[in-house]
């Protein structure tokens, strides 16, 4: 769904849920400033049993002048009812009638409740920044209202844990695209509002009742409700605690249980935690070490009863502990660990031999983008990828764009270059970062970062290219000499080495390898 898409109604009401965040507040409005621009009737509004009384929250209405109002009742039937950070129908979500339902949000969609007219992605951290995006698809550049960019930026920062559990790149590139347009002052005001006293003490009692598995070192600890980004304070006390290596602190909210993942061990990253104890009834993503989430109550009533054989009964906090307890628990009993070009990692000579497919790939010769010795983050989907640029560094782009390193005597052995631009393909176009401050390397470089699509050639891997690879049955991580993380593999992906190289080892994931290699 497009913005433009909704330009045949003539009155529009935005709604907010039931007591409003930073997010749902800053996304309405910047939707409110769409809508007032194309010439609509257009209202931004909430429900619920009272207005906003957040300190904070009162402040961001204030200052950033947004137009927001709390409406028991709609007096007449608008042509379009356009939910933000909400769906149509929820329990925190009062109902009004109206003529049509379009939904925009960023947790996880229950397929029943979505209207025809829907945008949710729930890999996203913020709805604020969905808006941004969709706003920049219909040429509305948000740096451009200094309110407006306070606004998203404070509504990513809130609900990503003062930006610590940045989801998904595109968070990242709304972050990096703000942050010089905002209202320092207003914004210093609105985080200086935040905690209350009675905040403060949820997060003591939270900490005081922490819940420690020895065996697993991980702690989970449960607060009452509370605004969300009191969980990350809870959660960056207590992955201090000696013992402690990754721990979950979780509240629950009218609509689900949120969560916030810290991790201080190198075999386990925090984003990879948050997606596996949220698959399939939530979501979860964020940085290595600071990660969070969302399980929506609805499908963790149908886990709890596909566990457990019997309902929540809206135990919704006992039944949170009872699936995080039991996902932890298998995520930390089954699982394999390898370190790539040691005498330790699996023989996979005896295993079938795969050649690689001679399909397009792109191709980027790092030295066109930055000066060697330039320290850069390669932004996709999988994450950031920090890398130190050198005179051989080839970016190698795949199928999917996800994007790795060669060194050029690899590179130009393994590969047919052509004479043709490539056109990347995925979900998100990978872009490169300076990771230090620009001036180091001099002006001419910039501030922006670079699109690899702007570089990309094409080559052809040649035909001898083959590996050995078996199918994995765990969760497998390899940790590889030019990441301090790891790749990980899942069931269904492959394990696999370079013919040459066996000690070389690496994770294919499954849709690649069926795409990209063919059994020999």
């Amino acid at each position: 769904m497009k913005l433009s898409d909704l330009l045949y109604y003539k009155n529009v009401v935005i709604q907010a849920h039931d007591n409003p965040d930073a997010d749902a507040i800053a996304s309405g409005y910047g939707l409110w400033l769409y809508f007032r621009l194309k010439g609509k009737k257009v209202r931004l509004i909430y429900g619920g049993s009272r207005p906003i009384q957040k300190s904070n929250l009162v402040l961001m209405v204030e200052k950033l002048q947004i137009p927001i109002e709390h409406a028991e009742a709609l007096y007449e039937e608008p042509d379009l009812l356009l939910t933000v950070d909400c769906q149509y129908g929820e329990r925190n979500v009062q109902k009004f009638a109206a003529k049509n339902i379009a939904v925009i949000d960023h947790h996880v969609a229950v397929a029943d409740k979505l209207p025809e007219l829907a945008e949710v992605r729930s890999t996203y951290g913020a709805c604020a920044t969905i808006i941004w995006d969709m706003l920049l698809e219909e040429g509305y550049d948000a740096a451009e209202n200094d309110n407006l960019a306070t606004a998203l930026y404070y509504g990513l920062f809130m609900d990503t844990g003062k930006l610590q559990e940045l989801h998904h790149p595109k968070d990242k590139d709304m972050r990096d695209a703000l942050e010089t347009r905002l209202n320092v002052s207003i914004l210093v005001t609105l985080q200086n509002s935040n905690l209350s006293e009675e905040e403060l003490k949820i997060a003591g009692k939270a900490m005081s009742g922490i819940d420690y598995h020895k065996s697993g070192h991980y702690a989970l600890a449960m607060a009452q409700r509370c605004d969300p980004n009191i969980l990350g304070v809870i959660s960056d006390a207590l992955i201090e605690v000696e013992g402690v290596g990754t721990c979950i602190s979780y509240c629950v909210l009218d609509d689900g249980v949120k969560l916030s993942v810290r991790s201080c061990e190198k075999e386990t990253r925090a984003d990879e935690l948050a997606a596996f104890v949220t698959a399939g009834i939530g979501s979860g993503g964020g940085h290595v070490r600071k990660s969070g989430g969302f399980i929506a109550k609805e499908l963790l009533d149908k886990e709890y009863q596909k566990r457990f054989g019997t309902s929540c009964a809206n135990e919704w906090a006992e039944a949170a502990h009872r699936i995080l307890t039991d996902r932890l628990e298998e995520y930390f009993a089954d699982q394999d660990f390898f370190y790539a070009g040691t005498d330790d990692v699996p023989d996979l000579t005896k295993e079938p031999v795969y050649e690689k497919q001679r399909l397009p790939q792109g191709y980027v010769k790092a030295t066109d983008m930055y000066p060697a010795g330039t320290y850069v983050n390669v932004r996709m989907l999988e994450g950031d990828i920090p890398f130190v640029v050198k005179d051989d560094t080839y970016f190698i782009i795949g199928i999917k764009g996800e994007v790795y390193k060669n060194d050029e005597a690899y590179f130009l052995a393994h590969n047919d270059l052509v004479q043709e631009r490539y056109q990347i393909i995925g979900d998100y176009a990978p872009t490169v970062h300076l990771a230090v401050n620009p001036m180091d390397f001099g002006d001419e470089l910039g501030v922006r970062p670079k699109n690899l699509q702007d570089y990309a050639m094409t080559c052809i891997p040649k035909s001898s290219s083959r590996i050995h690879a078996k199918q994995l049955t765990k969760r497998t991580k390899v940790f590889v000499p030019w990441s301090d993380s790891y790749m990980l593999g899942k069931p269904g992906d492959f394990l696999a080495a370079r013919k040459e190289n066996p000690k070389d080892i690496y994770i294919i994931a499954k849709d690649i390898m069926e795409i990209s290699y063919k059994m020999v």
